[in-house]
């Protein structure tokens, strides 16, 4: 993505397992993950879903600025 050149399929092929594990994930992870998904600009409606939010919110307390930062960019994205 840092040339401009993004495998969005590399990105779909990630989403099962990556939402699988959403459980598993610290505050950074789930930053990380929507992060790149937005800077990727690959839409995934099946891994951001209601299960993702949730954790989102259930660890809110826990996450760094950084990573709110990032959240915050992958809302942008959404929206």
């Amino acid at each position: 993505a840092a040339m401009g050149i993004v495998d969005k399929k590399l990105f779909l092929s990630f989403m099962p397992t990556a939402g699988k594990l959403i459980d598993s994930y610290t505050n950074q992870g789930l930053a990380n993950i929507a992060w790149a998904y937005a800077v990727a600009d690959v839409d995934a409606p099946t891994l951001f879903n209601d299960v993702f939010i949730n954790k989102c919110v259930e660890k809110k307390d826990g996450f760094a600025i950084e990573a709110l930062r990032q959240l915050r960019q992958w809302h942008l994205w959404q929206t």
